[in-house]
């Protein structure tokens, strides 16, 4: 067994860590047993590789990933993403007896000095070190095991919005962000945004909260030459996935 922290560190960490986790906490609900196309805004916490990112999601194909990011099929797969770089990770989602998952979910397998903070940072913090804790069986966060892997259960929802079919992306908020610029790139109404999130103050959005936002179209969707379409692949939706990468 080898102790992430001591007893005096991982004590402030905890504290930390629940005080930040409201910040993190997602409204993401599945109402009906279903599957569905999602999607999360990722931004690495350092410089990497498409092929790495791959390697550390595991929720979707090379081809998928490169056309949700407006990248031809023929990208080499080392092509670098810089540092705070903006990436579009689609992948399926699984909703079961009311709970959501992906339907390949991630998982991380435990290095020497690893710990939970570090682990959620991995994944831009859109699990808390509780969810991840819970969806993998940890009963004590503070002790991890070398060799153990941690499955990652990302947010993500097939339910519809107002009647409507949606593709749910879960986003992070940055600094500069407000709901009305949040709404507006992704084509969604402020109040719908507002709430599908239970937001009843749109000042009281923070840096770093994880919104749901779903976006118009049906939520049985593929990625495909940086567009999202339907499954029949009849009629291309509005939105193209380069040009919302392209916004960030």
């Amino acid at each position: 067994m080898v102790p992430s922290f001591s007893s005096s560190a991982a004590a402030i960490l905890l504290l930390f860590l629940i005080l930040a986790s409201s910040a993190s906490a997602t409204n993401f609900t599945c109402t009906w047993p279903t599957t569905c196309q999602s999607a999360i805004v990722y931004t690495p916490p350092a410089a990497t590789t498409y092929i790495e990112l791959l390697s550390s999601f595991e929720t979707t194909t090379l081809r998928d990933l490169f056309d949700a990011n407006g990248l031809p099929p023929s990208t080499p797969s080392h092509t670098a993403i810089p540092t705070n770089a903006t990436v579009i990770v689609p992948f399926r989602c699984s909703c079961v007896a009311g709970a959501n998952r992906p339907e390949s979910q991630p998982f991380h397998i435990i290095q020497i000095n690893d710990n939970m903070s570090y682990i959620a940072a991995q994944f831009d913090d859109f699990v808390t070190y509780q969810e991840i804790a819970a969806a993998s069986n940890i009963s004590n966060p503070d002790f991890l095991e070398v060799g153990q892997e941690l499955w990652i259960p990302l947010p993500c929802s097939c339910d519809q919005v107002e009647g409507n079919n949606v593709t749910h992306f879960a986003y992070k908020v940055r600094a500069a962000d407000n709901v009305s610029k949040i709404a507006a790139r992704f084509g969604v109404k402020e109040s719908t945004l507002l709430k599908i999130n239970g937001i009843t103050d749109p000042k009281n959005l923070t840096q770093g909260q994880i919104l749901d936002v779903p976006v118009p179209g049906t939520n049985d969707r593929v990625f495909y030459n940086s567009y999202i379409y339907t499954s029949s692949v009849s009629n291309y939706i509005f939105l193209s996935m380069s040009s919302l990468n392209h916004i960030f």
